[in-house]
């Protein structure tokens, strides 16, 4: 069937767009595949990648923000199909936070962001990891281009009403590299990578365009879901680690080459971002043996 049969892969975030797409990828490689989401039609997209995969896919419940949901979630899957091989954090919320809110607000919004975006990865990434170790498993965390270098020398990016967005993007960079590291420094052959991404035509980005929604000569310009699915499985098959994968609109969709720099993303030239972000170390771009 593919290069994931007899695999289990875990999709957060799944109830529509990249969600979706990646576990209709995985299930099309052969895994069997759990998935989540907050939304209630999770199941009826379970069922129709079941259906058309012919594996098993089993949807559940959850609420990213809530820690005893993720522990429900964690547990089922474990008890269901007995242990992970990959493990996407796709699962987040966007949206804008600006300067003027109240005390209060700006409270809850912080907490909403960084449970959601954040502290969910954490959770998950601790539940799942001795799994992960014992059947030398993938993470993927699904990050954003807001943390890439600029396009262009000076440049900025994201916005100045995104900041609880951004921020909480960023911190996934650091989850990105400590794990990698962490891993591969105990002998660990558990492969953790980011893909940085840039406007994809989802539900998401799609809601934040008022009225009628956006052009359909903007659309035109932005990735598509199942352009980001081949990207996944495409960094599954190349066994790298510690990698942040730029996938910006414009540029080839494609896996660049395995970056040779061995420092951190904000430190690279700016003609180099496409080429492989976060090499940590070259010693660590192979497997352990």
């Amino acid at each position: 069937m593919g290069f994931l049969d007899g695999k289990v892969g875990v999709v957060t975030g799944a109830a529509q767009g990249l969600g979706t797409a990646y576990a209709r990828a995985l299930a099309s490689e052969g895994a069997d595949v759990a998935i989540c989401d907050i939304q209630p039609e999770v199941s009826a997209v379970a069922d129709e990648i079941a259906a058309t995969s012919g594996r098993t896919v089993r949807a559940y419940p959850c609420d990213v923000s809530d820690a005893e949901a993720i522990r429900g979630f964690v547990d089922g899957v474990l008890r269901d199909f007995g242990g992970v091989d990959v493990v996407v954090m796709n699962a987040a919320i966007y949206g804008s936070s600006p300067l003027d809110l109240s005390r209060e607000e700006a409270l809850s919004e912080y907490q909403r962001f960084y449970d959601t975006n954040v502290k969910s990865v954490y959770l998950l990434e601790r539940a799942f990891a001795p799994s992960l170790v014992e059947r030398e498993g993938d993470i993927v965390v699904i990050s954003t281009d807001h943390v890439l270098p600029p396009l262009q020398p000076g440049g900025t990016r994201g916005g100045p009403g995104s900041d609880l967005y951004d921020s909480s993007k960023w911190v996934l960079n650091g989850y990105i590299q400590a794990w990698a590291l962490g891993f591969a420094s105990q002998g660990q052959n558990v492969r953790v990578n980011g893909i940085g991404m840039g406007a994809t035509d989802t539900p998401m980005l799609r809601g934040v365009f008022p009225g009628d929604g956006p052009s359909d000569e903007i659309v035109a310009g932005w990735m598509t879901p199942a352009q980001q699915a081949q990207l996944l499985l495409d960094l599954l098959q190349d066994g790298r680690t510690g990698d942040l994968i730029s996938s910006e609109p414009g540029h080839p969709v494609e896996l660049p080459p395995r970056s040779d720099y061995g420092q951190p993303v904000s430190n690279l030239p700016i003609e180099q971002f496409h080429h492989g972000l976060m090499g940590l170390e070259p010693a660590i771009w192979e497997p352990p043996s």
